[in-house]
Order: structure tokens, then C-alpha cells, then sequence
């Protein structure tokens, strides 16, 4: 067993060891930061979908009554652009999504902006959207897995279109690069016709797909 000056000097070179690791890569300290305990990890971009005037609240923990560490809220551009906050998804617990490195990209932003919180932090997934780039969602987090339903026209549809047309008005989970995402089955842009049946309410389809997008000029298709 080790002393307890042993164990707190294994503790400081591991600490030392981890922001030598972050120099080395380019990452923040608290990006080199491991995933906490019971978190499943995740890896992918999204945006936020709030649009109250105060922002997306970024809390301490994965619960609506815990302490909020900041807020992402909506920032408009010199063109009279609305332009969402992007953040990177790290980890998930019970429909809670733990977010670091959030940032408004450069969408000709003006000169002088609210203080963003940066750090770690707890979002809702009820209020996270992404555009997607797969033309299909998965019954699992897994490139093997049977399809949901196809993210493009069969040929007869009208209007024609794509993934980057669906709208996804939640994310629900993730898994790695993957992450569950809702999304309605008829808007005036598209019509979904699921192979599989999903969970949630009759008007919307849900499955597993990764690739994000979170350019808000273009699509990534």
C-alpha cells in the first residue's frame, strides 16, 4: 500500500503527466481532462437549439436544478444572422450531454461579445441539434445495424431531398462518434417513411446515425 506522501506524489506527476499530454496535442487542460466515472464517453460536434433570449444553460451536473456554470444564447451576426453556439459532446448520462470548447465559429460575428463559458458542462439533449451528413439512421450505433429509415427521396418524392434537409429537434444519446437523434417525419421540406418502428410519439422517427454538421452557412453534403 502506499503512503499517503507516496500516493500525493503519484497523484502531482500524474497531473504533470496529463498537462505535458495536452501541451504536446494542443489541448486545454481541461480538455485532457478524462471522462468521469459513469460517464459514457462520445465524441462528436453539435448545436444548440434554444432560442429564449437567455441561452442554452450550462449546468454542473446532469439534472435541471443543478448550478448553472454559463449560458449559450443566440449572438446576431453584422448581416442580422441568428448564429447558435457549437460545442463538442464528450460524454452522456440520462439524457444529459457533458459539453466542452463551445464557440460561435466565424460567421462575422460583431467586434464585442458576451463572456462564453468554455469549460465542461452539463446541456439538456432536448435543447442540442446538429445537421446530419448519413442518408439513413440505424436501429444501433453500429454500421451493420438494420436501417430506420432512409434520409433521402426514393426517386417519387416532392420536393426532392437530402439529409442535410432533416431536422433533428433533439439528440437523445450517444455511443463514440454516434449519437440518437429525433427528428419529425413530415415538415414542408420532407417526408420520412420509416422501415422500422421507433420509440417517442407517433409524429417523429428516432435512430443512430454520426457525422455531424455544424456549418450554418452551408450543408456538409
Amino acid at each position: 500500500m502506499l503512503s499517503r506522501s507516496a500516493a500525493s506524489g503519484s497523484a502531482v506527476l500524474t497531473a504533470f503527466a496529463l498537462t505535458l499530454s495536452a501541451a504536446s496535442s494542443g489541448l486545454s487542460a481541461e480538455e485532457a481532462k478524462p471522462t468521469p466515472l459513469g460517464v459514457a464517453a462520445c465524441d462528436f460536434h453539435a448545436l444548440v437549439n434554444d432560442h429564449t433570449r437567455e441561452g442554452l444553460n450550462i449546468r454542473a451536473e446532469p439534472r435541471a436544478d443543478s448550478a448553472v456554470l454559463g449560458r449559450l444564447p443566440e449572438i446576431e451576426n453584422l448581416y442580422h444572422d441568428k448564429i447558435a453556439a457549437d460545442l463538442h459532446v464528450i460524454g452522456v448520462r440520462n439524457g444529459w450531454f457533458l459539453i466542452e470548447s463551445a464557440g460561435y465559429g466565424d460567421y462575422d460575428l460583431p467586434k464585442k461579445l458576451p463572456p462564453v463559458y468554455r469549460g465542461r458542462g452539463w446541456v439538456s439533449g432536448k435543447l442540442l441539434t446538429t445537421g446530419l451528413r448519413a442518408s439513413t439512421l440505424k436501429a444501433a450505433p453500429d454500421e451493420n445495424a438494420a436501417d430506420v429509415v432512409e434520409l433521402h427521396d426514393s426517386g417519387d418524392a416532392t420536393p426532392a431531398f437530402g439529409a442535410s434537409e432533416v431536422s433533428v429537434t433533439a439528440i437523445l444519446d450517444c455511443k463514440g462518434a454516434w449519437f440518437r437523434i429525433e427528428a419529425p417525419l413530415s415538415t414542408s421540406y420532407y417526408t420520412l417513411k420509416p422501415k422500422l418502428p421507433s420509440d417517442g410519439p407517433r409524429d417523429v422517427v428516432r435512430g443512430w446515425t454520426q457525422g455531424s454538421c455544424i456549418n450554418q452557412r452551408t450543408t456538409c453534403v
